[in-house]
Order: C-alpha cells, then sequence, then structure tokens
C-alpha cells in the first residue's frame, strides 16, 4: 500500500491499517529503520511489560540443566555421568 509525505514529513495510515491494528487518536507507534525501510510498530505498554516481567522471573528462576554443582557421589545427576548416558564422554 502506498501512502504519501506531505511538506511537513507527515504521512496518513489509512483507515483499514488503523483498524487492523486497533490503532486510535493518541496511541503511540514505534519507528525504526531497517536497510532502506521505515518499520512501525504499535507500541503496547501492557506488552512490554509482561516481556520485561518474564525475562526478570527467568532470570532468577529458570533451571540449569546439565551445568549446576552437584556433589560426585549422586551419579543421577552429575555432569558427568549424564553426558555418559548419551553417549558423549567428557
Amino acid at each position: 500500500m502506498k501512502v504519501r509525505v506531505d511538506r511537513y514529513g507527515r504521512i496518513v495510515l489509512p483507515r483499514e491499517i488503523r483498524e487492523i491494528l486497533s490503532i486510535h487518536e493518541n496511541s503511540e507507534l514505534t519507528l525504526s529503520v531497517r536497510e532502506d525501510e521505515i518499520v512501525i510498530g504499535v507500541y503496547r505498554e501492557d506488552l512490554e511489560k509482561k516481556v520485561d516481567d518474564l525475562i526478570e522471573f527467568l532470570k532468577n528462576n529458570a533451571p540449569k540443566a546439565f551445568v549446576s554443582e552437584v556433589e560426585e557421589e549422586d551419579k543421577w545427576i552429575t555432569r558427568k555421568y549424564s553426558l555418559e548416558k548419551i553417549g558423549l564422554k567428557e
């Protein structure tokens, strides 16, 4: 879809696009440049917050597979035992 830029650098987003993306008066948009393209996105603060919260949660609570420090006598969960079990020896 083509749009024109006016002498002030403004464009009009066609109604169909605004309706599809639920863009209303005072909606915030993000702009970025990718090579020779302008990328326009809808800024959703609630989505940004959810992503930030998820990142913080994972930083603090994500399990560490095959790399956690354990006592050597518990062979069932040591790195060495696990690698040997799947056919990879250190």
